[in-house]
């Protein structure tokens, strides 16, 4: 019996269009650029699309044909020479390996490319044109991707993420590989189909492990048990790009059956707009925010674990620049001990952190380098309490196991002690701070914060919600905030709510 040889890769970015400086790829060799049988020995035994990939495949006695792993932290658009580059790796790979049984691809969904409004829809119909129509291609995709009807044209099944802190990327390549396994051996014949509210909702809201989100995704199981159902994926979409087909989405996966593909996705998307309300919400601005935090620390709440407060704003995992200092700033306005940051995205700091050398206390102008979206600079005295290569992997339930690389990495220490002490992580790369090993890598305990501020807006609940006693949501500025309403588009190519104030009748018409 011969063995099923599947060709594998992964090129993931989710694209910040509103973000000045393009994404190169020197910033995917910067979060990890893997070729050849490399992939798999990086990705193996950890929780990521390929390594739940990996697993099934070792299972079933499936040959991996390993092409490339690139992926970014989320920015401005890709690069011509960046996405030229990848996607030709894989297409060029792709016909080397010449008769494979399946392609198993992990995108993102949200990539936007230089010159384009689609990163991953072209890309997969020019390896459709390679592979030919009876080759089947499953995907595995971010859940915020914005998926075009050329990325659904050519695939046989698209699996997403159903968890927001991401703590399935393993178990979703599993799902993705055994569909593609089955499709290869005549098992299964899938089809995808995808419906499209038009709605954006407010990031908060779709942590899928409470409110709106949650009831969904019970909705898309329940309906995943129906007979001939394969796969449903509920995806908010991403809207920090402004592109044509932005926003909600329901893809929908069945066994050769079509129409049953469009009701479910029809029924999961209607499901979707009768909530559209409870997907739009208030928060508290950053002055509220931390004040808030000093009254819940001087009540004793973080005797329990610390006050976390996520900077929504500055999240570099939605490209923000993660060089942001509102919150920053209202730490040591507000006179708040104890209190940490991650992090603050500042080469230029940690050169100067690093020359003055450990235990200095150099004068340093912090962050709001990048634009003037995110606060103005502050210029600090700090003492200089540790420099590390900004290397650890991940221990918490997000991505586990998976690499992280911060560039060089200081931390910063601006007080005495006393008032207003503030532990700051400063590091070269842009990188969202979701593992809370970021703080025991430079040598603090993050439990024995009394305050901890962290540039994230739901992944950092996997790690650090089981550490804190609160958690304060803060609706800050910059390009990674939570209301679509506040950019600017140019580019849609419909009415989206809230942006537009669509009653309930507006969802458009379709055809049974």
């Amino acid at each position: 019996m011969s063995t099923e040889r599947v060709f594998l890769a992964e090129f993931s970015h989710e694209t910040n269009t509103f973000a000045a400086t393009p994404t190169g790829r020197r910033d995917f060799q910067n979060r990890g650029e893997f070729f050849g049988r490399e992939v798999l020995s990086e990705f193996e035994g950890t929780n990521s699309t390929i390594g739940g990939a990996c697993e099934v495949a070792e299972a079933e006695g499936v040959d991996l044909l390993p092409s490339v792993s690139a992926e970014a932290t989320p920015g401005g658009v890709v690069s011509a020479d960046a996405y030229g580059f990848y996607t030709g790796r894989i297409l060029d790979g792709l016909r080397e390996a010449s008769d494979v049984d399946g392609v198993f691809l992990s995108l993102h969904g949200a990539m936007v490319q230089e010159g384009g409004v689609d990163g991953e829809g072209p890309l997969l119909s020019a390896v459709r044109e390679v592979v030919g129509e009876s080759v089947p291609v499953v995907l595995t995709h971010d859940l915020h991707g914005n998926v075009t009807d050329e990325t659904v044209a050519n695939v046989d099944a698209l699996v997403a993420y159903e968890t927001y802190p991401h703590t399935d990327m393993g178990e979703t390549g599993r799902r993705a590989m055994e569909l593609l396994v089955a499709a290869i051996r005549g098992e299964i014949d899938p089809v995808t189909r995808i419906e499209r509210p038009p709605l954006l909702p407010f990031v908060p809201k779709e942590n899928t492990r409470e409110g709106p989100m949650a009831e969904l995704m019970a909705e898309a199981r329940r309906l995943e048990a129906n007979e001939g159902v394969l796969e449903t994926n509920v995806l908010p979409g991403f809207h920090q790009a402004d592109v044509p087909g932005i926003g909600f989405s329901t893809p929908v996966v069945t066994d050769g059956d079509p129409a049953l593909a469009r009701e479910t996705a029809r029924s999961l998307a209607e499901t979707a707009w009768s909530m559209r309300e409870s997907f739009v919400g208030e928060y508290p601005t950053p002055e509220e925010a931390v004040r808030e935090a000093r009254r819940l620390q001087r009540d004793g709440a973080s005797e329990s674990g610390p006050v976390v407060l996520a900077d929504v704003g500055d999240n570099p995992g939605a490209g923000g620049a993660a060089d942001g200092t509102v919150l920053l700033r209202e730490l040591l306005e507000q006179g708040v001990a104890n209190a940490g940051l991650a992090l603050v995205s500042d080469p230029e700091a940690v050169e100067r952190a690093i020359e003055a050398g450990i235990g200095s206390r150099p004068t340093i102008t912090l962050g709001g380098k990048t634009d003037d979206r995110h606060g103005e600079p502050i210029e600090v005295e700090g003492y200089v309490a540790a420099i590390t290569d900004g290397e650890f992997r991940n221990t918490g339930p997000m991505a586990t196991g998976v690499r992280t690389n911060l560039g060089r990495t200081v931390r910063l220490r601006i007080g005495d002690g006393g008032d207003a002490t503030v532990e700051v992580i400063v590091t070269e790369n842009r990188v969202q701070p979701y593992d809370a090993e970021i703080w025991r890598h430079v040598g603090v305990r993050p439990e024995g914060l009394g305050v901890l501020v962290v540039k994230s807006t739901n992944h950092y609940r996997a790690s650090y919600e089981p550490l804190a006693s609160e958690v304060i949501t803060v609706n800050s500025p910059g390009l990674g905030a939570m209301d679509a309403r506040l950019f600017e588009y140019e580019n849609l190519d419909r009415e989206l709510y809230p942006i537009d104030d669509l009653p309930a009748g507006a969802y458009p018409d379709w055809e049974r």
